[in-house]
C-alpha cells in the first residue's frame, strides 16, 4: 500500500493517476480528499498510515512550516510499519534554503529508507501569465531557468515509489534546457496569442508592491531568496534526474500541455 499525501495537489493528483494506471494499491489523502490528512491535526496521522509501506510525502508551500511536524509524523508512520518515504522537496534545498533543507533533514533522520526529489520551477506556473500583459520580477535583465513539467515530476515519483534501487538517492529535476525569462514569456505569447513581456523590476519596488498586496514577511523573504538564486544561475543548471529514473529526456516547455 502506497500513501500519497497532497493527493489533490499539482503533483499528487498525477501520482495517484499513475499508480492507479499500474494497478498499485494506494491511499490518496489530503485536507480536502475523502481520506483526510492535516499536518496540524495529529489525530489524522494514525489512520492514514495504517497498513502503508511507502509514502509520497508532500509538505505545504509555507516557509514557516515546522520541520518538526515531519519528524513527528514519520515517527508515527515508522511505528505503523512504513518502510520507505519519497519526499517532494525542491532545488532550493541544494543551495541551503532552510525551509526545504530542514524538511529533508527530518526525512533522512526519521528511520525509514528515503528518496528525495528536488524539482526546479514548474512549467505550469507560467500558465498563469496567459491572462497578463507583463511579468514583473526582480531577477535581472535576462535571468535563466529550466522549468520542469509537473507530469515529469509525477512520472519520476511513480517510478521511484514502485521501483527498487532508489533508496538514499537525491534526484534533482529540471527541464531539458535553460530558457531566459524573455524567451519564456515569448513562448507564452506565441501559444496564447496574447503578448506578455518580462520586466526586470527593482527589488525595492517588488517588495513594496507585494507587501501592499498582503504578503507576509516570511513569504516575501522566501521569494527573495529564490530570486537571488535565480540571479546566481542556480535554476539555470540542467539536471539528469528525469533521464536517470525514466530513461528519457524531460518534456519541452509549453503552457498549453494539459497538466493531467
Amino acid at each position: 500500500m502506497i500513501l500519497v499525501l497532497g493527493a489533490t495537489g499539482r503533483t499528487g493528483c498525477l501520482v495517484v493517476a499513475g499508480l492507479r494506471d499500474r494497478g498499485v494499491p494506494l491511499r490518496a489523502a489530503s485536507r480536502s480528499a475523502s481520506v483526510r490528512f492535516e499536518w496540524d491535526d495529529a489525530r489524522t496521522w494514525g489512520p492514514v498510515v495504517e497498513g502503508v509501506s511507502v509514502i509520497y510525502l508532500v509538505t505545504p508551500e509555507d516557509p514557516v512550516f515546522p520541520a518538526g511536524l515531519v519528524a513527528s509524523f514519520l515517527a508515527v508512520a515508522r511505528a505503523a510499519g512504513v518502510r520507505r518515504v519519497v519526499l517532494l522537496s525542491g532545488l532550493s534545498a541544494g543551495y541551503g534554503s532552510v525551509p526545504m533543507a530542514s524538511r529533508e533533514t527530518a526525512v533522512r533522520e526519521a528511520g525509514p529508507a528515503w528518496t528525495i526529489l528536488r524539482p526546479g520551477a514548474f512549467q505550469q506556473n507560467f500558465a498563469t501569465l496567459a491572462g497578463k500583459d507583463e511579468l514583473r520580477l526582480p531577477l535581472g535583465p535576462e535571468p535563466y531557468t529550466a522549468p520542469i513539467d509537473v507530469a515529469d515530476i509525477a512520472d519520476v515519483a511513480v517510478a521511484v515509489l514502485t521501483g527498487a534501487g532508489h533508496e538514499g538517492r537525491i534526484y534533482p529535476l529540471a527541464g531539458p534546457r535553460a530558457l531566459s525569462y524573455p524567451e519564456l514569456v515569448a513562448i507564452v505569447s506565441r501559444e496564447t496569442g496574447r503578448t506578455v513581456v518580462y520586466v526586470d523590476e527593482p527589488v525595492e519596488r517588488w517588495t513594496e508592491r507585494t507587501k501592499a498586496a498582503g504578503a507576509s514577511e516570511a513569504a516575501m523573504n522566501w521569494s527573495l531568496e529564490t530570486f537571488d538564486a535565480i540571479r546566481r544561475g542556480e535554476y539555470a543548471r540542467l539536471h539528469d534526474g528525469v533521464q536517470r529514473v525514466l530513461g528519457r529526456p524531460p518534456r519541452e516547455f509549453t503552457v498549453l500541455r494539459p497538466s493531467a
